[in-house]
């Protein structure tokens, strides 16, 4: 794959308009565009073993939603285009949520703008995650708190040139108790070295901090590598967050993924350090069972996770998922 179609790849907006081309239930043109609705099914059983300072907790549980998604892009002169994307999530549990709801406009295989609800580049992959949490609710370091989808809205601009892809993203953030209006930035470089290869790099920082917004007050630095042939996969990731100058608290995540076919296996070493060090390793696995009942479009998928902390407690967590998956 060269990199000028790398180039197109890399566009989120390219991939969503070629996914809605193959899957999407509806699509109609005319001379406005090309409009098409949408989605999938997606619905799991799971069974989770959770322990707690040495008292352990089980749940069974079913969860899921369906996701119906609706775009529209219209071409214009010298390759542009504008489009707009919504994917409501109607859950299990009678919640109506949201993934991406935005406004894009750009030019084929050479730069967007897009702004709203949407995710940026991703920084740490974990593959064919069927099941995937951390003990303690501890969720290491990912380099994604400014990668999107956050509720205060965001800002990015991509562009693609020969075998290099570079992308500028801005979130709109706010946590509990810190400032209304933290104004990430994250800036990614991604170079595709061969067919088979790519590198990417990147950094996520707060343009506002300042004490009123202690929370949000960090630095975090990641690099990613893909290896690719064939029906073979292999990611590895490495993030790290200093919430200030003199380092009195940091997280270290590394993470590798392969995939292979339709199996799936990944492990994270996560290290938070805030004056004694708290190790996490978090191992998960997953298989998929495509075309059920000879249905191209659905699959079912075995997915299991182990999870454990090394503290006082020796937190740790085990689970096990069936999900059921039809695109529509």
């Amino acid at each position: 794959m060269k990199f000028n179609t790398f180039g197109k790849l890399s566009l989120a907006s390219v991939l969503v308009s070629a996914a809605l081309a193959a899957n999407a239930g509806i699509s109609v043109e005319n001379e406005q565009g090309l409009f098409t609705i949408g989605g999938d099914v997606e619905y799991d059983l799971n069974f989770v073993d959770k322990d707690r300072n040495n008292q352990g907790t089980q749940d069974f549980s079913q969860s899921g939603r369906i996701l119906v998604q609706i775009a529209a892009e219209r071409e214009v002169a010298n390759d542009h285009y504008l489009r707009v994307q919504v994917q409501p999530l109607l859950k299990s549990s009678g919640d109506v949520d949201l993934d991406d709801a935005f406004f894009a406009i750009g030019r084929q295989a050479d730069w967007e703008l897009k702004i709203g609800r949407f995710e940026g580049f991703d920084m740490f992959p974990v593959g064919q995650d069927t099941m995937l949490d951390f003990a303690a609710d501890a969720e290491p370091y990912r380099m994604k708190d400014a990668r999107g989808r956050g509720d205060y809205g965001q800002v990015s601009y991509a562009k693609s040139i020969d075998s290099l892809y570079f992308e500028l993203g801005s979130l709109f953030k706010q946590n509990d108790g810190a400032d209304k209006n933290a104004v990430f930035v994250r800036p990614v470089v991604a170079f595709q070295a061969t067919d088979n290869l790519r590198f990417a790099a990147a950094l996520e920082a707060n343009l506002t901090a300042d004490k009123a917004d202690a929370a949000n007050d960090y630095l975090g630095y990641g690099a990613t590598v893909n290896y690719s042939v064939q029906d073979f996969s292999l990611d590895l990731s490495y993030a790290y967050r200093d919430f200030d100058v003199t380092g009195t608290k940091e997280d270290t995540s590394i993470g590798a993924v392969i995939q292979y076919k339709r199996f799936g296996l990944g492990h994270i070493y996560s290290q938070a350090d805030t004056g004694s060090k708290e190790k996490m390793n978090t191992t998960w696995a997953s298989y998929e069972i495509a075309n059920v009942m000879d249905v191209q479009d659905f699959s079912i998928y075995l997915g299991s996770y182990f999870s454990k902390v090394d503290n006082a407690a020796d937190d740790q967590d085990v689970g096990v998922r069936v999900r059921f998956k039809y695109f529509f």
